[in-house]
């Protein structure tokens, strides 16, 4: 039975892949986000927009009003002004978890990151870990997933660094020894629309990652052979890579920070499970990786479109 589904923040990256497999399972679903008229496109599939932002409370009460189910997704890569990690992964958990109790909603699933709250001098690990043990300590039937990487059409990942290698013939590699466990955003997203209305996930709390674990020079390596690029790779020394990372810090939108150098350091992986079998089994990187990196963008999005399409077809979820 479809379930009446908010997504806190679901006009990003992840929300639209979870907009997408949630209408696909017959759910009825509602966006709520800062700017909603960014996501007009999301109407065309019989999504709701609302505005809401939770780093002042505003627009939640009404968000969350005869909502079944509610998916927070907000999680910043990097502060600016007012929205700063406190603000969006501690105060607006908080604000959220409190309106779904006024609201009586039935379950709230969370994302989270790998890692949370392990990394003591990353500001953004230190509150994903505070968001954990607020959501952990509620009333709420609740859920958590802690994804390592998330990749796919539309990343801020490999998509980022397939832009620098476009304009850069050298690349600076910044801990490149770091291992990470990439995970693909369509798992990611079975992950979380298989636990809509499942009793078995309640007070539950998994790692999402790959099949596979990849240092982080090895996937600029996959990535330039995909995009069939020779690109020099060069090691940067901590101390280039600190004052880089001051520079770029400012920056409208700063390709690293002091806070991402921080989490670059420590390696992203999973000990025993990386992907649930609950949920399925997690595609590899480089069975998917080609299949988006060289395509436009309206061009992944037609192929995320069908994939989901064909995973319902055949009963998925």
């Amino acid at each position: 039975m479809g379930q009446r589904v908010c997504i806190i923040g679901g006009s990003g990256f992840v929300g639209r892949s979870i907009v997408d497999q949630a209408i696909a399972a017959g759910h009825q679903v509602s966006v709520a986000c800062r700017h909603p008229e960014r996501a007009r496109d999301l109407l065309v599939k019989g999504v709701n927009l609302v505005t809401v932002d939770v780093t002042d409370g505003r627009g939640i009460d009404a968000a969350l009003k005869n909502q079944d189910v509610v998916i927070y997704l907000v999680g910043l890569l990097f502060e600016k002004g007012r929205q700063n990690f406190a603000a969006a992964h501690v105060d607006g958990v908080a604000r959220i978890i409190e309106g779904c109790k006024q609201a009586g909603v039935k379950q709230y699933i969370h994302m989270s990151a790998l890692g949370a709250g392990d990394v003591v001098e990353s500001s953004y690990a230190a509150t994903k870990g505070e968001a954990e043990a607020l959501v952990h300590d509620s009333d709420l039937n609740w859920t958590i997933f802690r994804p390592s990487i998330i990749y796919g059409a539309g990343d801020n990942f490999f998509n980022q660094f397939k832009a620098m290698s476009a304009l850069l013939p050298v690349m600076p590699v910044i801990s490149g020894g770091s291992q990470f466990q990439p995970i693909w955003v369509e798992d990611v997203s079975r992950a979380f629309v298989s636990s809509i209305g499942n009793q078995h996930v309640s007070a539950q709390a998994y790692d999402l990652g790959g099949p596979k674990t990849y240092s982080f020079q090895a996937m600029l390596e996959l990535l330039m052979s995909v995009l069939d690029r020779q690109r020099l790779l060069i090691p940067l020394p901590g101390f280039a890579a600190k004052i880089m990372a001051s520079f770029t810090s400012v920056l409208p939108t700063p390709p690293i920070t002091l806070d991402q150098l921080k989490l670059l350091t420590h390696d992203n992986t999973i000990d025993g499970e990386a992907f649930p079998a609950q949920f399925g089994t997690a595609s590899s990187l480089e069975q998917i990786l080609p299949g988006y990196i060289c395509q436009s963008r309206s061009e992944e999005l037609q192929q995320r479109m069908d994939s989901n399409r064909q995973h319902y077809r055949k009963g998925g979820i």
